[in-house]
């Protein structure tokens, strides 16, 4: 398959890109400078210069793929409008990564009994509410001939496969319990 994915020099869509380049697929992934074009093309994914705001760019890229993974940004609108405009009534997958802090509480380490699937419904704190509305907006685009899908992981760690070697959740909390003086 031809595949679309954003984020392809990160920690998480570099992991995806090269996992599906590895599997026989053609991948592009987008870039944002020649030394990511350099390290996205070691592992066998072909790079396109661009950034989230590059709308026709991203549609072009769009249409060309078989399916488009989001891995970039689970925020920024405009490069999913984008990206979904130019799927719509194609019957292609959008997959988006958002993550699992849409169903966050301030249980501050509580136990809790809740289940959050598919159908559940939430209310997200301040902080994630365009996130919500966002995946709402992408689920919405299965009306419109466009097979979405979210994944919403959780505390994504180890060492990635693709360009992108670190996370930057896991560095952000040990920062963030170090200056507390404890991990939350």
């Amino acid at each position: 398959m031809k595949i679309f994915c954003t984020g392809a020099s990160g920690y998480i869509g570099g992991s995806v890109a090269t996992h599906l380049t590895a599997a026989g697929h053609q991948v592009t992934g987008l870039v944002r400078s020649a030394d990511k074009a350099g390290a996205v093309r070691a592992h066998g994914i072909e790079p396109l210069m661009g950034t989230l705001d590059d709308a026709d760019v991203l549609a072009r890229a769009a249409r060309e793929a078989d399916v488009v993974v989001n891995a970039a940004s689970a925020d920024h609108k405009g490069a999913v409008v984008a990206m979904l405009d130019a799927l719509a009534g194609s019957g292609k997958p959008f997959i988006h990564t958002s993550g699992s802090s849409i169903v966050g509480t301030r249980a501050r380490g509580e136990r809790s009994d809740n289940i959050f699937d598919e159908d559940t419904p939430i209310t997200p704190s301040p902080a994630r509410v365009a996130r919500v509305a966002l995946n709402e907006f992408i689920l919405g685009f299965k009306e419109k001939g466009c097979r979405p899908v979210i994944i919403c992981p959780s505390l994504i760690y180890g060492v990635g496969h693709g360009a992108g070697r670190d996370s930057v959740q896991v560095p952000l909390l040990i920062k963030l319990a170090k200056k507390r003086g404890n991990a939350a």
